[in-house]
């Protein structure tokens, strides 16, 4: 009896034992996997509030870097005394002064304005322009300045260089002085701002001024600036107004920096906008999964909850036992996640902000972890919450009867004859219809937004996206047309006729074009006023006045009195094939040949409208199609209304009277020049053959590194580059939220089809034990894992078509740059992956189930 008992006591140890083994190893499973889900929802959670954050940071420092200073507020004009009273204030943090001496008019230096003048430290070090090598000038003869104005002047980054500095401290008068000053520091320079700062000593800006505290009328020389850094950065308007009236000095007028103004705020948001919408996404995939897990763990343990009822734990302790169980889990996942997801946010901003100039900056907000912990508790909370209604209503009659039943129990209608394999797999998939949703759900998501972003991403058009920048493949421009300060100089020497002989005779040059322009004050005739009185009534000015009040006064003055400042273009080529586009004639029609007679003008529209808006206008802000106007003592007849082209007539205006109105016409090249000789070039056209256009490029960038470093050149090719850089996040960033969220998807899969396996270990092995193969079992598992692909697939592709269809659709025709294209290719690579899982992870989960035997697992409970 005793020999007898010891192996059956033996058995019964070892089985216990395994079915033990059995239970920890399901539990550890399930807790694993929780903590995976909880950790990748924590994860993009907390990767999305760093790029929202560090969005918003960087475009305001983008702004402050634009606008050239970081304090709240500022002061154009102000004298020494006054700055002081404002820095006594208890509200004023600090004040920075300085003086302005002048410009810089370097030939070098055309099209990029350098102003010369003197700093104290908080004025220099919160206009990102503080030396980070070398130190501010301190004697007469020192400079600092940036890298930007050392490269165009060709001096080396190196202390104690010589600098020459051209400029008039009369601006009255057309003379120059040359200053040359060591330099004695230097800076990276600021791309963002309009101007570069080149520091001189407080000394020298005193022998300049001749200690005068202001500037002479219609001078420069001697104007006193300050910026004033307060302690807070809420209500800077009244803080200012209260600082003034408290100093007497009410009536000073100063500006308030753009970085701190709503306007501001609500961009930044804006832009941070995508990152919070995929909130909601990574919300909506973190429920599918984290619920699933709940809702298994507590279907697969319902005998427990029941015999812990039996034992007198009420409905209220076993929600707290799951909620509890939720927040050991969270005390896991979420600080891993949020680790992860900081890491993962500092690798993608500098992509996401690859287009905005400077460093990027890495949020380190205590609003970021808090935030993203808060958000990934409370979807774990809000996950939990049925799956903890669910415990707390099993009876313990139901517990010892649940065995992962159906829904809801059906009379099954008896049938002869055995269930074939898929049959039984398919009615495996039936037994839990909820979970099967939930997994088709999860797994759908990802795919679905893959292919909604693709399919928006692929709708882009780079040749509309191009042709709204520029007409031809190179366009290069004089120096001056781009200095917005000193104005344009028609007789320019940057496009000599050796460059323009040396680009045109270039190997594979297909087309040319040539535009000159020339600037003056024309006295309209009478069709003309009335036209434009017509066109700009009571109604167009006011709501002109709406947001440029000036601008329209000085625009019905303009009409009112007949007088224009007029741009008369001279084209040729490409510019004159642009211009003369059918999209582009807004009235009238071009025919070159009687064109190129001299005896015609293409008038330029002075608003910009559609064809369609033209249409319904009774007449247009210019003159009429057969009119007759004289420009310059030549008497021409209107040919056609034109839209103005940016790439033609963008650019710098002439020094000169400014009437308040601007107008353009343009006539052929030839009647130009003969009106102009002295003038030169304003812009070459070329367009070149494509297996040529790094060729070109070569050529070009070799040309402004040694001979001419102002020539600016506009090539497509860059432009195509700095647009996909630019957008390179966004598609980034979709297909990354993509991706994870059809990992979670793939997960969530995963999670089921290891618990439902294990959870069935005995009713698999009743089933081997009646006569089914290994190798049947394991292809009935393989057809549950196929079915699960082939609902997802089949909702995928339903809903994709649709949301690719009609959603994005409509998404691209409100973009200007966009053609639709219908575009499943996501889905087709996505297909024969996602069967490769579907068997693969069923075989995996069969490897595991073998290593128990039928015996051992009949014996569990």
């Amino acid at each position: 009896m005793i020999l007898q008992g010891r192996p059956e006591g033996r058995a019964r140890g070892t089985s216990r034992l395994s079915r033990s083994w059995s239970a920890t190893s399901l539990i550890r499973s399930r807790r694993l996997v929780a903590v995976l889900a909880i950790l990748m929802t924590t994860l993009m959670f907390t990767t999305l509030f760093t790029l929202a954050q560090s969005m918003s940071k960087n475009m305001v420092e983008m702004t402050f870097r634009q606008t050239g200073y970081d304090a709240q507020a500022s002061f154009k004009s102000i004298t020494e005394e006054e700055a002081a009273l404002i820095d006594a204030h208890p509200d004023v943090k600090e004040v920075g002064e300085s003086i302005v001496l002048g410009v810089a008019e370097n030939r070098e230096l055309q099209g990029h304005q350098t102003e010369i003048r003197w700093a104290d430290d908080p004025y220099a070090s919160h206009s990102f322009a503080w030396p980070d090598t070398g130190r501010m000038p301190e004697a007469a003869g020192e400079l600092a300045v940036d890298t930007t104005v050392l490269d165009h002047l060709g001096v080396p980054h190196e202390l104690g260089q010589q600098v020459t500095l051209e400029w008039r401290p009369d601006l009255n008068s057309q003379e120059t002085t040359a200053s040359t000053f060591t330099l004695c520091g230097f800076w990276e320079g600021n791309a963002s701002s309009y101007a570069s700062m080149a520091w001189v000593s407080r000394s020298f800006a005193d022998q300049m001024t001749g200690g005068a505290d202001g500037p002479a009328e219609g001078q420069v020389l001697g104007t006193h600036m300050a910026q004033v850094s307060l302690y807070s950065d809420r209500d800077i308007e009244e803080t200012m107004d209260g600082i003034l009236a408290d100093t007497d000095l009410i009536g000073l007028e100063y500006g308030v920096n753009l970085a701190y103004s709503p306007e501001m705020g609500a961009t930044a948001f804006s832009e941070s906008l995508p990152m919070y919408l995929g909130m909601i996404l990574v919300f909506v995939a973190g429920y599918l999964i984290i619920y699933n897990i709940f809702q298994i763990s507590v279907t697969a343990d319902v005998q427990f909850y029941g015999k812990l009822k039996t034992l007198g734990m009420t409905k209220r302790q076993l929600r707290r036992l799951i909620y509890g169980q939720a927040d050991r889990l969270c005390l896991t996942g979420i600080p891993i996640g949020l680790v992860l997801g900081w890491g993962l946010g500092f690798l993608l901003v500098p992509i996401l902000l690859g287009m905005m100039e400077g460093e990027s900056v890495v949020s380190v907000s205590p609003v970021i972890f808090i935030g993203s912990a808060l958000f990934a508790w409370v979807t774990v909370l809000i996950s939990c919450l049925r799956p903890a209604r669910l415990a707390g209503k099993v009876s313990p009659v139901e517990a010892l009867r649940a065995c992962d039943a159906p829904d809801k129990a059906k009379k099954t209608a008896k049938r002869r004859g055995s269930a074939s394999l898929h049959e039984m797999a398919w009615a495996n998939l039936g037994r839990n219809k909820k979970r099967t949703a939930l997994v088709v759900c999860s797994l759908s998501l990802g795919l679905v937004l893959l292919s909604c972003f693709y399919a928006k991403n692929a709708a882009f058009d780079m040749e509309k996206y191009l042709s709204g920048l520029t007409i031809a493949d190179f366009e290069l421009s004089d120096a001056s047309s781009e200095d917005y300060t000193g104005g344009y100089d028609p007789q320019g020497t940057t496009l000599d006729q050796e460059l323009v002989s040396q680009v045109e005779q270039a190997d594979g040059v297909e087309e040319t074009g040539h535009a000159w322009s020339h600037q003056l004050i024309w006295q309209m005739d009478d069709g003309t006023a009335a036209d434009l009185a017509a066109y700009y009534n009571e109604d167009v000015l006011a709501d002109w006045a709406s947001y440029d009040a000036q601008g329209a006064q000085d625009a019905e003055n303009s009409i009112r009195e007949k007088r224009a400042t007029v741009t008369l273009f001279g084209l040729d080529g490409i510019p004159l094939e642009a211009m003369t586009d059918e999209d582009h004639i807004l009235a009238g029609s071009f025919d070159p040949e009687a064109f190129a007679t001299g005896e015609y003008v293409l008038a330029v529209s002075t608003a910009s409208l559609s064809r369609e808006e033209a249409d319904r206008q009774e007449t247009l802000p210019a003159a009429s199609v057969g009119q007759t106007v004289e420009l310059e003592g030549r008497t021409y007849q209107v040919m056609a209304v034109v839209l103005p082209d940016a790439s033609v007539m963008d650019g710098a205006l002439e020094e000169g009277e400014d009437t308040g109105l601007e107008m353009e016409y343009v006539i052929p090249s030839d009647s130009f020049r003969e009106l102009y000789p002295d003038n030169t070039m304003r812009r070459l056209y070329v367009n070149v053959e494509e297996d040529q256009v790094d060729a070109m490029q070569e050529l070009l960038d070799g040309y402004t590194a040694s001979v001419d470093r102002t020539l600016p050149v506009t090539s497509r090719q860059t432009m195509a580059q700095q647009y996909e850089e630019e957008t390179r996040s966004s598609a980034v960033m979709g297909n990354a939220i993509s991706v994870i969220i059809a990992l979670v998807g793939v997960l969530n899969f995963a999670n089921s089809m290891i618990t439902a396996i294990v959870s069935r270990k005995r009713e698999f092995a009743m089933i081997q034990s009646v006569g089914m193969t290994k190798r049947q079992l394991r292809r009935m598992l393989v057809y549950e894992g196929l079915y699960y692909a082939g609902l997802t697939l089949l909702a995928s592709w339903i809903v994709s078509a649709l949301a690719v269809g009609i959603g994005v659709r409509a998404v691209t025709a409100a973009d200007d740059f966009s053609t639709f294209r219908f575009t499943l290719l996501p889905l087709g690579v996505c297909t024969p992956l996602l069967f490769i899982l579907a068997v693969l992870i069923p075989c995996l989960c069969f490897l595991n189930l073998e290593k128990q035997s039928v015996v051992e697992r009949l014996r569990m409970e």
